[in-house]
């Protein structure tokens, strides 16, 4: 006989929309990037860099790469290899001291009872980091995650920082260096890029799951839950989480909990499109806020820039999540019922780039080439979602306008 109560509470453990993933068994998808990582840490002189969109899961993979390298001697339980890893957020006001004092912080000494950091009055500099960094054991396989990196805007920090990258290929011990940070490239990230050999800092990109992560996600979870879910509710999850783990996790947790509520064991379709509403509140306000700035009426005067936004939502991408405005004119003119063409809409979509409206859309090219995309990868599943809810489109004129996609995310 099943407990629902625990059964509810299994399920809350399981999906994890809002903290990083902590253990790799549960990191569905991903295993090229995790045995690279893993890799380049037990390689000596090397260390890595994580890129790409903010929500596609850089945080999860730095936060549970390494947990599997530590190694114990299967007959006398000697420790061979034994992972220290420091995890700090930089912030906007970080200098290369301040970061490195965070750092500092969090590594112990035995029969040391302060703190290293308050062993320097000064600044702390790069041959200050290369030194206290030897002082790990042969055993010891330290990494250092240094998240949200591209919040740093002192350029001498990012200057030092690569000093400090290139000084510790001369290391005897093996420290590794992970930066992780918000960019399409490297070259925003770190400065003097081209003076760090690509065999001291590896690029790691992370671009959106595919729908078989997705797919993984949600079924290797339901499967430790001991329940089902169908083809098209799983199509459903991964079309609607567009690649971002956020939202799967989002709408796999609350289509489960409703299964819970009827008591049943098997996730439909209708269920996914019920736990819509309750992703929608998981949603960080930002979305919401940027969401009604670029849809709102001025001076209450109707428009179409909820519908235009909605149709760049439906548009068919290129593989950098770049479409152009020539895309928007099919779904647009089904969402509003008459035929549309690039000129009755090009307003919107230059004003969606503006303050004005929140700057929701990203736009580069030439004129009459502009690509397109958003800005905030979490807005396109999210304006989806609120005129799916708001009556803006209809689900079926949702299904017709899906249908193209759906051979391209068959799972």
């Amino acid at each position: 006989m099943t407990d629902w109560p625990q059964l509810r509470s299994d399920i809350l453990e399981a999906f994890t929309p809002g903290p990083p993933i902590n253990e790799v068994e549960l990191f569905a998808g991903r295993r090229d990037v995790i045995q690279r990582l893993q890799d380049i840490a037990i390689e000596r002189g090397r260390n890595a860099i994580i890129y790409g969109e903010r929500g596609v899961g850089k945080t999860s993979l730095a936060t549970i790469f390494h947990k599997p390298l530590n190694v114990t001697d299967a007959t006398g339980g000697r420790v061979r290899r034994r992972v220290v890893d420091i995890h700090v957020n930089a912030d906007s006001g970080d200098s290369f001291d301040s970061l490195w004092r965070k750092v500092f912080r969090r590594i112990s000494r035995p029969n040391e009872k302060n703190p290293i950091a308050n062993e320097y009055d000064g600044p702390i500099e790069p041959d200050h980091v290369f030194l206290e960094l030897q002082r790990f054991t042969a055993n010891d396989l330290p990494i250092i995650i240094i998240d949200e990196y591209d919040r740093i805007r002192d350029n001498d920090c990012r200057i030092l920082m690569t000093d400090t990258i290139k000084a510790l290929t001369l290391s005897r011990t093996n420290p590794t260096i992970v930066l992780v940070g918000v960019s399409e490239n490297i070259t925003t990230l770190v400065y003097d890029h081209p003076s760090v050999s690509p065999r001291n800092l590896v690029q790691v990109p992370m671009s959106r799951m595919t729908s078989q992560e997705i797919k993984d996600i949600i079924t290797t979870r339901l499967r430790n839950l001991r329940m089902k879910i169908s083809d098209d509710a799983l199509w459903r999850i991964a079309f609607f989480s567009a690649g971002l783990p956020f939202y799967a996790h989002s709408l796999g947790k609350y289509a489960a909990l409703s299964a819970v509520s009827q008591q049943r064991l098997d996730i439909n379709e209708d269920l996914v499109f019920a736990a819509m509403k309750d992703c929608m509140s998981d949603v960080d306000y930002t979305i919401v806020l940027s969401f009604t700035r670029a849809t709102e009426f001025i001076y209450r005067k109707k428009n179409i820039f909820k519908e235009v936004l909605l149709a760049c939502a439906l548009a068919e991408p290129n593989d950098l999540g770049q479409f152009q405005a020539v895309a928007v004119e099919a779904p647009l003119s089904a969402i509003l019922g008459s035929d549309v063409r690039v000129p009755s809409f090009a307003f919107h979509l230059n004003e969606m780039c503006q303050d004005a409206r929140g700057n929701v859309l990203h736009k580069t090219g030439e004129r009459k080439t502009y690509l397109y995309r958003f800005a905030e990868p979490s807005m396109q599943p999210y304006v989806i979602m609120q005129c799916l809810q708001d009556g803006t489109i209809s689900q079926e004129l949702f299904e017709r306008l899906s249908v193209k996609r759906q051979r391209t995310l068959s799972l």
